[in-house]
């Protein structure tokens, strides 16, 4: 700590006060960029008027499509965290999804600029839907982190008869290693969105990573079977990924979204 680092070299404060407190001060100013960069780690909320902006951008200019494009509003609970620093960093209590259409529905979930998490959905022709893939960005304490997962173009997202019990699985891909991705059907349930009971699928997703990324990323969806759109939503994160000699750090998530409001913005 910069403390020891003053304690161990008196020699400093003999060059004179005006000297020892401008070295106070820049140190003190760089504990405090550490504390704020990495620790504290900041993050800028996305708001509706941003993800309206962000809709339109990407809009292919159709109003079909399952779900629905536009925007969705979702109350919000959960956090990040890395296990350098002790960085943590708590998600807004709302938060929006962008549905654009284009032949498929790409979902983006963009609680703040520094997180994004995306996800391919389709409707099948022999009925339910099928996933892609799926993508992430988060940038914490310091550091970037981009992942892309290439999926079969039939892997299942929720089957056209889902029974709970229902499993399946798919080999996909990201950055050149295998994911397995591993669905199962939980059951029917209904849901409560505003002042409305909705039927909802409850599936969950499993991937699971190997080589320089070490972890499982569980989601639970609480999907509405006749219109695609995702309920409510839950997931659990942890992934260890190498960092050499001195180990491996640990990025931990937990999120839980609920649906405001079946109407989107646009």
């Amino acid at each position: 700590m910069p403390s020891f680092e003053i304690a161990g070299h008196h020699r400093v404060w003999h060059l004179g006060l005006g000297i020892g407190v401008s070295i106070l001060v820049v140190l003190l100013a760089a504990v405090a960029g550490v504390w704020y960069f990495l620790i504290r780690s900041p993050s800028t909320e996305v708001g509706l008027r941003q993800a309206l902006t962000l809709y339109r951008h990407g809009h292919s200019g159709s109003d079909q499509g399952l779900p629905a494009p536009g925007v969705y509003r979702y109350s919000t609970s959960g956090n990040e965290a890395l296990s350098l620093a002790g960085a943590n960093r708590t998600f807004p209590t709302t938060s929006y999804m962008i549905v654009n259409d284009a032949g498929c529905a790409s979902e983006r979930w963009e609680p703040d600029e520094q997180h994004i998490e995306g996800l391919v959905i389709c409707p099948s022709s022999h009925g339910g839907f099928t996933t892609s893939g799926a993508s992430s960005f988060e940038q914490i304490a310091g550091t970037n982190t981009t992942q892309i997962i290439t999926c079969p173009a039939t892997t299942t997202f929720l089957p056209a008869h889902p029974r709970a019990g229902q499993r399946w699985q798919a080999t996909c891909r990201t950055s050149g290693s295998s994911v397995l991705l591993a669905g199962q059907v939980i059951g029917r349930s209904s849901v409560m969105v505003g002042s409305q009971s909705v039927p909802t699928v409850h599936t969950r997703l499993t991937f699971t990573f190997g080589g320089g990324e070490v972890g499982t990323n569980p989601t639970d969806y609480w999907l509405s079977p006749s219109t695609g759109v995702v309920v409510r939503e839950s997931e659990t994160v942890r992934i260890a990924q190498s960092v050499g000699p001195l180990g491996s750090v640990q990025y931990s998530e937990r999120m839980a979204i609920a649906l405001a409001t079946f109407t989107p913005e646009r």
